[in-house]
């Protein structure tokens, strides 16, 4: 038996051995990167699909308010005010104007200002705010004072000493306005003139007069001349 019969010498591969093993090998690698781009597929898949009715909120389950920058709640912006005029306009009433209006602009939706309005206390350029009330004011008229008959304007006394019937007031049928016009007679003693006329009746002398409470002696000599009880 010789060397080579005991295999102790090797020989090189042929072509044919070669290529037998390259796709060996080749099909080894296909399987296995097949393989593994599978398994990972699979688990890519169950980390991304999920069951849709799983994502769905529950019902009646909100959000919370997102935040702006600033921190505060998100919320859409209206673009119109709706502004309540009342008072002295020409038509009272819920008016909707563009969002940034000013009070003139409110004022001119509800009509205007009526005639009786007084602006003169309104700042008329004031910014609106959502369902704000707005009333107008009315102008308040001064009060008018009924004019009294001072002593030093009423009808003097004839220097002769004879008053004339139509100077007379005649405290039967004298009115308050007709009693003030006397000297020395003031709104309470007319109202105690007329008071003492209804309780008693009708003056039958002028000299009754000082019945009348707060009419003495010194100031019934002045009423004299100026007063008679005729028809």
């Amino acid at each position: 038996m010789n060397v080579e019969q005991l295999g102790l010498i090797d020989h090189p591969p042929t072509p044919e051995e070669v290529r037998r093993q390259m796709r060996a090998y080749l099909v080894r690698y296909v399987v296995l990167v097949a393989g593994i781009s599978l398994v990972i597929g699979g688990l890519i898949g169950r980390l991304t699909v999920q069951d849709p009715a799983a994502l769905t909120p529950a019902a009646g389950w909100q959000s919370g308010p997102s935040l702006s920058e600033g921190g505060a709640s998100s919320r859409p912006i209206s673009s119109s005010l709706q502004i309540y005029v009342s008072g002295a306009v020409v038509m009272p009433q819920v008016v909707e104007v563009p969002a940034g209006s000013i009070l003139a602009d409110a004022l001119a939706a509800a009509g205007g200002p009526a005639p009786e309005a007084d602006l003169e206390g309104l700042n008329l350029a004031a910014p609106l705010a959502d369902h704000q009330h707005v009333l107008i004011p009315t102008r308040v008229p001064p009060p008018t004072a009924t004019p009294r008959p001072s002593p030093a304007t009423a009808t003097p006394a004839p220097t002769s000493g004879a008053v004339s019937p139509e100077a007379q007031v005649n405290l039967n049928t004298a009115t308050l306005a007709e009693l003030l016009t006397l000297p020395g007679i003031g709104e309470t003693r007319a109202q105690a003139i007329l008071a003492y006329r209804a309780e008693h009746g009708p003056f039958t002398r002028i000299e009754e007069l000082q019945n009348v409470s707060g009419i003495g002696p010194a100031t019934y000599e002045k009423l004299a001349p100026y007063i008679t009880v005729g028809p």
